[in-house]
């Protein structure tokens, strides 16, 4: 496309429980970045920071600290915190980047990074960190980084992030004798342990106790199943889901999600297909023995009565495989102060921020994590130990995923879920040519 001064307009997938949004996009020029000491404030004295940030409630608090920290001791520096709670929250940065008042530091979850930096809504972070001692980004986590890269530029660091993990409850396997799943276990192994724990207890045929909770059609977490079977679901070069959505790979990874619905029936329909993650109540209640979910419903999990909490990795099949699901903070092409936002957001994303995070969330910050005793935590250490087995999410391949294929997968997923006749084969065959289709137009938009 050519660049220039109107907005282009982008379909944005949103990682959180809104997952798509329209987005107007902009070609905004980069701004030349300055010396902080000359930035100044409207009048050269305090300079003001904005901050944008989908998150809300509770989960202000941390944001609230780190400010007061950072402020503390940078005291020419005022942060303003702009939260902006529910899936409104993208919608409100394009349109406020439409207007050229978008916030100066800016929250984006990782599917909307290709389509943001496309908009050329952000500066390039790759300078800041070359000339700046202070910020070695080798204090990350593994792949903690890469999610905030697009064509070979760093235009993000991160804030919080989830790989998939598989809880399971103690207290029902106690019951009936069966041993906890242990890291490096694979599909079979799901199959035989979920087996063993989907019973009819009151034998009025109708099944009470469930072996696992599914997410349903939630499409990104699909991408592990897809990755564990060896396959992928676009081309490398982002080009074609022809031969990638529809190869045996990939089908087979849909064809044992549908099994573990339909076929060894060990898993609950989705209670709400339209609900993230399939709107199932069965782990919390202790109707089910096992999930497989992000890190993020934790916390309620631990204080739950239904619940001995346990953690595992994902099962591998062919490929011992997991996905990251992340958020990470950037700086808004249009800031007037680039050098003051920097200053903050190294603050924010780094190891001083980290020593705030890790009380809300998983540090991204190794030493962080270490000094909190989290890698020998039996819980924590099991979410820190899936960031060696993470493998690429479609995304990164290609700025139209959302728009050319999410709906795609969407619809063979609530096919196979439902329909215990559906054809595995055909399904993706058929979503692989749609996919490519809406592609190639939105490629020519």
């Amino acid at each position: 496309m050519k660049r220039g001064n109107r907005r282009r307009q982008y379909l944005l997938p949103v990682l959180a429980s809104a997952l798509l949004l329209v987005l107007a996009a902009c070609a905004a020029p980069v701004q030349e970045t300055g010396d902080v000491a000359a930035e100044g404030g409207p009048s050269g004295g305090q300079i003001v920071l904005r901050v944008g940030t989908g998150d809300s409630g509770e989960g202000l608090k941390p944001h609230q600290e780190i400010i007061r920290r950072f402020e503390a001791a940078n005291p020419d520096i005022k942060v303003q915190l702009e939260p902006v709670s529910g899936s409104d929250y993208y919608a409100r940065l394009l349109t406020q980047i439409v207007a050229d008042d978008a916030p100066d530091i800016m929250n984006i979850g990782d599917d909307a990074v290709p389509q943001f930096v496309a908009a050329e809504a952000f500066l390039p972070l790759d300078d800041f960190i070359a000339g700046d001692d202070s910020l070695d980004t080798s204090v990350y986590l593994p792949g903690l980084l890469e999610p905030g890269q697009w064509d070979g530029r760093q235009w993000f660091l991160p804030k919080d992030y989830s790989p998939l993990g598989v809880y399971y409850n103690k207290k029902i396997f106690d019951e009936y004798g069966v041993a906890y799943p242990e890291a490096g276990w694979t599909w079979d192994d799901l199959v035989a342990i979920a087996g063993e724990l989907t019973k009819d207890t009151d034998g009025d045929g109708t099944t009470d106790l469930w072996g696992i909770q599914l997410p349903g059609p939630w499409t990104t977490g699909f991408e592990y199943w897809v990755a564990a079977a060896g396959g992928s679901l676009i081309s490398e070069d982002g080009s074609t889901f022809i031969g990638y959505m529809d190869s045996p790979e990939t089908t087979a990874a849909v064809q044992f999600y549908q099994d573990l619905y339909q076929t060894y029936k060990v898993a609950p329909l989705p209670a709400d297909m339209s609900a993230f993650g399939g709107g199932n109540s069965e782990f919390d209640n202790g109707q089910a023995a096992m999930r497989i979910f992000g890190r993020w419903p934790q916390s309620g999990m631990l204080e739950n009565p239904n619940i001995d909490l346990g953690v595992v990795g994902t099962p591998a099949d062919a490929v011992d495989a997991n996905v990251l699901f992340w958020g990470g903070f950037g700086i808004y092409s249009g800031t007037e102060y680039p050098e003051a936002a920097w200053r903050f957001l190294k603050f924010y994303a780094g190891p001083e921020g980290a020593e705030v995070w890790q009380d809300w969330a998983l540090p991204a910050v190794a030493s962080v994590a270490e000094e909190a005793g989290l890698n020998d935590d039996p819980i924590e250490g099991a979410w820190l130990g899936e960031l060696d087995r993470l493998v690429p999410r479609a995304y990164v391949f290609t700025p139209y995923w959302g728009q050319a294929a999410d709906p795609a997968l969407r619809r063979v997923l609530e096919t196979v879920i439902l329909d215990p006749g559906a054809d595995a084969a055909e399904l993706t065959a058929a979503a692989a040519q749609e996919a490519q289709a809406a592609l190639e137009t939105a490629q020519e938009e």
